[in-house]
């Protein structure tokens, strides 16, 4: 069976200054490489702010705080990132529209 990458908000639903976007799995690399635009892919472990874009129009959605974890040197051992965003809703879901039409991805 081929390990799925899911992504999902993991902050609370509503008004919000910050959501957290998590992505965790094999394409989370292949996932933060398709949004990152023009950006270098933040080093392990560290904070990045990063211009996020959407792949099909090139269009920025948010410029976020980033942080990346490869495996196995991760909470689950997979890859995983998280995106910092602001937490307004049409932010949340333009991201979130991204994702769910990155092959490999699906929503958790």
């Amino acid at each position: 069976m081929t390990a799925t990458t899911i992504f999902a908000v993991s902050t609370a639903r509503g008004k919000a200054g910050i959501a957290v976007v998590r992505i965790s799995g094999p394409e989370t690399g292949a996932a933060l490489r398709a949004l990152k635009g023009n950006n270098r892919m933040p080093w392990p472990r560290f904070a990045r702010p990063i211009h996020l874009k959407d792949p099909e129009t090139g269009e920025t959605l948010d410029e976020a705080l980033v942080l990346w974890f490869p495996g196995p040197a991760s909470v689950t051992g997979e890859d995983v990132a998280e995106l910092h965003l602001h937490g307004g809703q049409a932010v949340v879901e333009g991201v979130l529209g991204c994702l769910g039409r990155i092959p490999g991805l699906r929503l958790a």
